[in-house]
């Protein structure tokens, strides 16, 4: 009892903070160097050089060149003939040909989302080892580069695949975190496949790759990061109750600088509930209006007093923002 009421105690999301803070104060505040990271980047070049074999050995360097790019003919070959069969299967069932009949989506998404995870980590880890050194050079590689170029334009058409399934999760099922992170996963998708385009093209090295995809990382997820997603999704959600299911157990969850768009009428919950009683057919037993509007109000009632007992400290934009209209509403 004491044991487990002892980690009951503890606040584990303060405990990660407290940790990724100091972590990112000890390189913009302290600017402590890492010698071995800063010695790697000078090291590391933008391009491919050639490498300049042995004489004695030229003839079987060139050989190995040869079977290694074979080899590597065929494994792109077989690979896009493969995915050539999925994508035409998408193109006809997901892009022109797609009938929803009231089924959940979740797993249609998944099965797209797995894949192209799959094909991405492939074409990755495959082009960076066959265009790691000397086959750059080689005189007859545009064969290969074609093949290549194929293979990730494939996956382009497979990121458009993905992304039309979670847009069709989107219309019937509304918006969530995990639908726009699924989003912003395909863009990141997308720049990936360009860089390594790119670097096929012009002989670019591995570390020019990842660190282009490192900056495209964090620059996307910087961006995404200025968004309130919890007042996008809650009125997303609420705009679209006529066509798309509302998911009033989720949103009753969102955060606190959401709640003057939770904030619904009884007449907005009864028009609401006449909507979605026509238009879905679930078993499973979601929240009701009326169970929905009492978790609201409630917590309207909760963060009115937290925010009026809170210091400047605690203030932020969001929550403020959120307080002045609870107010004015009443």
């Amino acid at each position: 009892y004491y044991f487990s009421s002892f980690f009951n105690r503890i606040d584990f999301w303060l405990i990660t903070t407290i940790v990724l803070g100091y972590l990112v104060s000890n390189v913009l505040v302290l600017q402590n160097p890492v010698a071995e990271l800063i010695a790697y980047d000078h090291r590391s070049d933008a391009l491919i050089r050639m490498r300049n074999p042995d004489y004695h050995f030229t003839l079987y360097r060139t050989t190995a060149l040869k079977n290694e790019f074979r080899a590597a003919i065929f494994l792109f070959s077989c690979l896009n003939i493969i995915l050539l069969l999925v994508n035409l299967i998408d193109i006809n069932w997901v892009w022109f040909n797609f009938d929803w009949s009231g089924q959940y989506l979740k797993q249609f998404v998944h099965e797209g989302t797995w894949l192209l995870i799959a094909s991405i980590i492939i074409s990755m880890v495959l082009v960076l080892f066959f265009f790691r050194g000397n086959l750059n050079f080689f005189t007859k590689n545009k064969p290969l580069k074609v093949l290549c170029y194929i293979w990730l334009i494939q996956n382009c058409i497979l990121v458009i695949s993905v992304g039309i399934r979670n847009l069709y999760y989107i219309q019937h099922f509304a918006l969530a975190y995990k639908r726009i992170g699924v989003l912003i996963f395909l863009l990141l998708t997308l720049i990936g496949i360009l860089t390594i385009i790119y670097k096929i093209q012009n002989r670019k090295s591995a570390f020019y790759t990842t660190r282009v995809n490192a900056l495209s990382l964090y620059i996307v997820l910087l961006i995404s990061s200025f968004f309130n997603w919890d007042n996008i999704i809650a009125r997303y959600n609420f705009n679209h109750y006529q066509t798309a299911f509302v998911h009033l157990d989720f949103l009753s969850a969102l955060s606190d600088k959401a709640l003057p768009y939770l904030l619904k009428s009884d007449a907005e919950l009864t028009s609401l509930s006449k909507s979605q009683a026509t238009l879905f057919h679930f078993d499973y037993n979601y929240m009701k209006p009326e169970q929905y509007a009492a978790i609201i109000d409630k917590r309207v009632t909760t963060f009115r007093d937290k925010w009026e007992s809170k210091s400047w400290l605690s203030w932020n934009y969001a929550e403020y923002k959120a307080y002045s209209f609870l107010v004015r509403s009443e």
